[in-house]
């Protein structure tokens, strides 16, 4: 039996009906199968990430049509290999973090910054500008899946969150999912 193989194919380019369909055949016709994706429209311009699973042949043919991919669905793309040796497992809590907070330049990255320092790592991100209520005011809001390694203690990471929070003008929830 042929060892599986894990990439991930990023591909980006204008939004209009189709371009999922051309994207998933051009894996399918390799003999690349689809098991994880994220995708999104971003002001026009439709965003793909999706871990591909395959034989060593199935990659090569991913890898070596992808100039084909890019020339007939006008998209920007690349494949990663995404096979990783055994990984050091270290004992993490999921949790959901929220925030909301009047738009203004590196709310992201503070938050970021202060996860990153308590060794807490995200797994997931969506972020989106609407207009507030009543007020119409850009309102950033953010939704994070973050691990929280078992040695860093929650308490102490709700207390910076909050100091951070507090400095920033930021609302914010933790939760333990």
């Amino acid at each position: 039996m042929d060892t599986v193989h894990h990439a991930v194919l990023t591909a980006v380019g204008d939004d209009r009906p189709g371009l999922v369909d051309e994207v998933t055949r051009y894996i399918t016709e390799r003999g690349g199968n689809l098991e994880d994706s994220r995708m999104v429209n971003l002001r026009g311009q439709f965003a793909m990430m999706m871990l591909i699973a395959g034989d060593e042949a199935a990659m090569a043919r991913l890898q070596d049509g992808l100039g084909a991919l890019r020339r007939s669905s006008h998209v920007h793309a690349e494949l990663r290999p995404a096979d990783a040796g055994p990984a050091a497992q270290t004992a993490a809590l999921p949790f959901k973090l929220n925030t909301w907070a009047m738009d203004h330049p590196g709310l992201m990255q503070s938050v970021s910054h202060l996860l990153a320092e308590k060794g807490v790592n995200i797994e997931s991100v969506d972020s989106s500008l609407r207009p507030a209520p009543y007020t119409n005011t850009p309102l950033f809001e953010m939704e994070l899946v973050v691990s929280v390694p078992a040695a860093t203690p929650v308490a102490e990471l709700r207390e910076a969150l909050g100091e951070l929070c507090d400095e920033m003008n930021i609302d914010w929830q933790l939760t333990a999912i």
